[in-house]
């Protein structure tokens, strides 16, 4: 029984900076294999504070999109953790080569010995942990290297669309997933931040045409548009099922069969 569950729905400094939403990470379980993406502030201490709480332990994975704070902070802790704090050597990271090397790695030496592997991320490529295929997405976001994912396993093809400025071939790089989640952090289009908004959202989601889409990772101008009543919205106006995720929100596999 597959599930996803979104420990934390901030987008954008501010929203992060004032935690008007938590900033965790989302935890995924698909084949038995559980995964988290993008450990952002706080995704330790929401692990053991949500009900039931999620265990380090039983995770396989982690998967870091790109370096910045807001997706990494807890990263190490993270590692850390998903190794019993160190003790036994288990679990992969995949990441960007820019969050690994370079004058600014966010993933510290340290922390690297308690892993299986690293696995790089590359465009093109499929990657496996447990019993999850995985498929990194070349996104554009500033100067940084970022990749929205393709999990797929027993229970359906799932899609996360993470921080990235809109291109023409964005959509068609997640034909045919069920679930569809989208970070969406503006509410109107903002030629000056990379960073996808509403409407660009909504056409993503239109082009794709998923069993279910979500939307998450909000900024301010999200948050003051009532992000629950703008999916509303969009459902009428598509004729597919969007909803717009809350702090600590699961959905399970029945909600994108």
């Amino acid at each position: 029984m597959g599930w996803v569950k979104f420990l934390g729905t901030a987008g954008a400094r501010f929203v992060v900076a004032r935690q008007l939403r938590f900033s965790a990470g989302t935890w995924i379980e698909l084949s038995g294999t559980q995964l988290l993406l993008d450990p952002g502030p706080g995704t330790l201490l929401r692990c053991r504070k949500v009900r039931p709480p999620l265990e380090p332990l039983e995770l396989s994975g982690i998967l870091l999109t790109h370096k910045h704070l807001d997706h990494s902070t807890d990263v190490n802790i993270m590692i850390e953790a998903m190794a019993d704090g160190g003790l036994k050597r288990r679990g992969v990271l995949l990441a960007p080569q820019d969050a690994l090397e370079g004058e600014d790695p966010v993933v510290l030496r340290y922390v690297r010995p308690f892993l299986e592997r690293i696995e790089v991320f590359q465009d093109g490529r499929t990657y496996t942990v447990g019993g999850v295929r995985i498929s990194p997405v070349r996104h554009e976001h500033g100067q940084v290297e970022t990749f929205g994912v393709i999990l797929e396993g027993a229970e359906g093809r799932l899609g996360f669309v993470v921080d990235t400025k809109f291109f023409p071939k964005l959509p068609e790089r997640y034909t045919g997933v069920q679930l569809l989640v989208i970070n969406t952090v503006l509410r109107e289009w903002n030629p000056d931040i990379d960073h996808l908004s509403l409407p660009e959202a909504l056409e993503i989601v239109k082009a794709v045409k998923p069993k279910l889409a979500v939307l998450t990772h909000f900024g301010m101008t999200m948050l003051r548009g009532k992000p629950w009543e703008l999916a509303r919205e969009a459902s009428e106006k598509l004729g597919i099922p969007v909803v717009a995720a809350d702090d600590g929100m699961t959905v399970e596999a029945k909600d994108w069969a």
